[in-house]
């Protein structure tokens, strides 16, 4: 599949990203597993090397969510400045993973995209 957003690479995944202002939303959907983690990691790449002030990492649309996907989450954090990661989550297919890691604790976790840019 290719992204909508032709500056992503193509990945598995359906991904958008739609930047307002310096942040960046980007909009995941399928199943994060082990195969396509990596893709979402590179994606993820590709959006922090432009540098965003916050971003927002949406994943409503997810199906399945593993501790690979949770890596990249990680590794996103430890690259942006303090609460300039944030999820969305309205499901607990993804929510459930951060609280029980402890991630919800560094990775700010909201219900809505608007919520999350506030």
């Amino acid at each position: 599949m290719t992204p909508s957003t032709p500056e992503l690479p193509a990945t598995d995944l359906a991904v958008t990203l739609d930047w307002r202002g310096r942040t960046a939303v980007l909009a995941v959907a399928g199943e994060i597993d082990l195969v396509s983690a990596p893709e979402f990691g590179e994606v993820v790449d590709v959006v922090l090397a432009r540098e965003p002030e916050r971003l927002v990492v949406d994943l409503r649309e997810v199906t399945f969510f593993c501790s690979a996907g949770l890596q990249v989450l990680a590794a996103a954090h430890r690259r942006l400045p303090e609460h300039a990661l944030r999820v969305v989550s309205d499901s607990a297919v993804t929510s459930g993973p951060l609280r029980t890691t402890g991630l919800d604790t560094w990775i700010g976790v909201h219900p809505t995209v608007g919520e999350a840019l506030e």
